[in-house]
């Protein structure tokens, strides 16, 4: 080239290759852009700081969309973003590589070769160290065949002077015909450094050039040419391309991680980093950020596209809370109503700590069996409601929570009991409780005056009239199974101090309509794990129906709320397929976001409702081989189960819905928890004042002369501190008692 060679607009964007990367697959990537000789000169560059090794790609302005549109085409996975200027920090000294004889080129295999290079730039780098390795794919070079004999290249001056030009022997003469057949490039590879010293800045260099010793052909040399550093921080076209090169021969040369298997100075081949085919748009619900080396791009799930669902998978400790917390508190900002189930109480506890601020306090309903002021809740409190609704859902608990023994004379006792209680609450005015269902079935006088109310439904009134005509020995044997079920959870506390609240202050059913935060510790270690399933299972069968109730609003849509299950797999139980719930759901402007920790606690059923309707996924560090191995199916190939097996801590997995769209799967590193508030005590008085329980019981109400009671008598001595009544004096009950009694004779 003569004369000075014109200044290039260069635009510079970091690449991550995909991996495994088969040399094979570069090697025709080369080659494309060596057979079109239209196509622009490209400069590769590879980086090695403190921080690590990265790619560069710099292309001339006019021509980035089509270089990048052609790699990523060619070389499928492949991540290119643009380059921020810290990425390409200026270098003090610079040399070039040169071969002789250029026409043997340089053919060792390309693993070698990579691995040498990423040997050497992966040296332990001090903070403001830099290491470059620039190759400028310049003029293409197009193949052709030799004709006649080819000179040897080794032939010695002296030689050539006294018997003229010799032919190569045989093998060299058969390898640079090979070698110029192939389409090639016109090159010019430089090394660069930056260190504090001349010597280490020269150490450095020659550690780079050692490794390219490992691509040297049998004959050739290789030497060094020092270059003005400023040619490599803004490449500039050489006066002489000092290096011929074939696509294959560039393979091993660019150091980009080659083969499937760990390489020096990169993180290992798994976890696969994988970067995001779609930026999310998360609008404040941010749960984390891309964790491929220098990406940063925050990653979460904005409000609308959180209405597709959403499921956590991963063990103790994973970092599901953490997420969980993080969206939670994005919502409660937000001003969204939410519904929170966690079996511990750790979850609730950083909610409380983290994520409620002083504007939304009023609005927190802590439902926890611990405190003896728990908010009462009356799953048989059906209001408007198709009472053979509210009924089915309760008997989809039951069958679940019952299922020890469970058959079809137990179903039909509970599926009487509860009709006639929620339609006779109905008639009354004044719902009946599960604490009233025992009385039903052991009090007649007391069942006689509810049974008037539901006389019109034939196969009600015929079943209590079959069982009335038992003898009461044969009662009690019918009735024995599922008593003795119900009675093992009514007999606590606790519990009898929740469900025995016939009109407590706050409805579940109206969450959505009030916009509250309802927050559920169900602390196994404290109520024990069947209760909290029995409780749980209620609660979320409650929330299912305030969904459908949505169905009557405007535009729910565009008022969404979140139901937060962890452990879902032991409180999802629907009289209705989950995964016709979760799609209906969505349009009632309610999403769910489920956790649990292994594929295999869920049954066939919810595990497929899951996995079809909740769009976005994260799962993290899977230590069963069996889930690791499910969840890359789940990927389609993108991903294998050794990924997940080896995910860092409070690191996931994610696919991502956005604008409706999958983000594609991609790695992320979850953000750290919101700053304490310290509210969370402010937060607890505030829900016990305004939501919980506060009175002395009373027996249940006469059925005909319904009077607001907040607890009914189960045959079992009264809890204290229920309900919202005036505190009476133990004759007021008393005289109460009687006049009821006498009522019912």
């Amino acid at each position: 080239m003569i004369g000075r060679a014109p200044r290039i607009e260069w635009v510079w964007s970091r690449v991550w290759p995909a991996r495994p990367l088969d040399p094979a697959l570069l090697t025709s990537a080369l080659t494309r852009l060596a057979a079109d000789p239209s196509s622009p000169t490209v400069v590769l560059e590879t980086r090695a700081d403190a921080d690590g090794i990265t790619w560069l790609l710099g292309t001339p302005a006019e021509h980035v969309r089509w270089v990048q549109r052609t790699l990523r085409d060619l070389l499928p996975g492949i991540t290119i973003m643009a380059a921020d200027a810290a990425s390409r920090a200026p270098v003090e000294s610079a040399v070039a590589l040169q071969a002789t004889p250029g026409v043997l080129g340089l053919g060792q295999p390309p693993l070698e070769v990579t691995t040498a290079l990423l040997s050497a730039l992966g040296a332990h780098l001090s903070a403001g160290e830099v290491m470059v390795l620039q190759i400028v794919l310049g003029p293409r070079i197009a193949g052709r065949i030799a004709r006649g004999p080819v000179a040897d290249p080794a032939q010695p001056i002296g030689s050539l002077l006294a018997r003229g030009v010799m032919p190569a022997p045989e093998p060299v003469q058969r390898a640079i015909t090979e070698r110029i057949a192939l389409h090639g490039f016109r090159v010019s590879l430089r090394i660069a450094a930056t260190a504090s010293t001349t010597e280490r800045r020269r150490r450095l260099i020659l550690g780079i050039f050692g490794a390219l010793g490992r691509a040297r052909a049998t004959g050739v040399r290789l030497s060094l040419t020092a270059q003005r550093p400023a040619a490599i921080t803004e490449p500039r076209l050489p006066r002489r391309w000092r290096l011929n090169l074939t696509p294959d021969e560039l393979t091993g040369l660019l150091a980009w991680p080659l083969g499937e298997h760990d390489l020096p100075g990169i993180p290992p081949l798994h976890p696969r980093q994988l970067l995001l085919a779609r930026t999310p748009t998360p609008e404040g619900r941010d749960i984390g950020e891309t964790a491929l080396p220098g990406s940063g791009i925050r990653v979460g799930v904005n409000a609308a596209d959180a209405l597709m669902h959403q499921v956590l998978l991963g063990p103790t400790g994973s970092g599901k809370s953490n997420v969980l917390l993080l969206q939670i508190a994005a919502d409660i900002r937000a001003g969204r109503p939410l519904l929170v189930i966690d079996p511990k109480q750790q979850l609730i506890d950083d909610i409380l700590d983290h994520a409620v601020g002083e504007d939304r306090i009023d609005d927190v309903v802590i439902i926890s069996l611990a405190d003896p002021h728990v908010p009462g809740f009356n799953p048989l409190d059906a209001g408007d409601r198709d009472p053979d609704v509210v009924v089915d859902s309760l008997l989809a608990v039951f069958k679940v929570v019952f299922a020890d023994g469970w058959g079809p004379r137990t179903e039909d006792i509970f599926l009487a009991s509860l009709l006639t209680l929620v339609r006779a609450g109905q008639a009354i005015g004044t719902p009946f409780t599960l604490v009233d269902l025992p009385r039903l079935l052991t009090e007649e006088p007391f069942r006689l005056r509810l049974i008037g109310h539901v006389a019109g439904d034939p196969t009600l009134a015929g079943f209590w009239a079959t069982y009335g005509e038992l003898s009461p020995a044969a009662q009690a044997a019918m009735i024995a199974a599922p008593l003795n079920k119900l009675r093992r959870y009514l007999m606590r506390p606790a519990v009898r101090r929740m469900l025995g609240q016939a009109e407590p202050v706050f409805r579940l059913r109206d969450i959505f309509r009030d916009n509250k935060i309802v927050l559920v510790p169900l602390n196994e270690g404290l109520i024990g794990p069947v209760t909290a399933q029995l409780v749980g299972s209620l609660l979320v069968g409650e929330a299912w129906n305030a969904t459908q109730e949505r169905a009557s609003e405007d535009r729910p849509t565009d008022r969404p709320g979140f139901v937060v299950v962890d452990e879902c797999q032991r409180f999802v139980n629907l009289p209705t397929s989950f995964g016709d719930a979760l799609s209906q759901s969505r349009s009632y402007g309610v999403g769910w976001i489920l956790a649990h920790q292994s594929r295999a606690q869920l049954p066939a059923e919810l595990r497929e409702s899951i996995d079809t309707n909740a769009r976005s996924k994260m799962f993290f560090r899977l230590e069963s081989s069996k889930d690791a191995s499910d969840a890359a199916k789940l990927t389609h190939g993108h991903l294998a189960a050794e990924d997940f097996q080896q995910l860092p801590r409070h690191t996931a997995y994610a696919r991502i819905v956005t604008g409706g769209e999958s983000s594609g799967w991609t790695m992320i590193a979850t953000l750290p928890p919101p700053p304490p508030t310290g509210l969370a005590d402010r937060i607890r008085a505030a829900s016990r004042d305004r939501y919980g329980s506060n009175e002395t019981p009373v027996p249940s109400p006469n059925p005909t002369a319904p009077r607001r009671s907040s607890v009914s008598s189960a045959g079992t001595p009264p809890s204290p501190a229920v309900g919202r009544k005036r505190r009476q004096k133990k004759s007021e009950r008393t005289s109460e008692a009687e006049q009821a009694e006498g009522g019912q004779e």
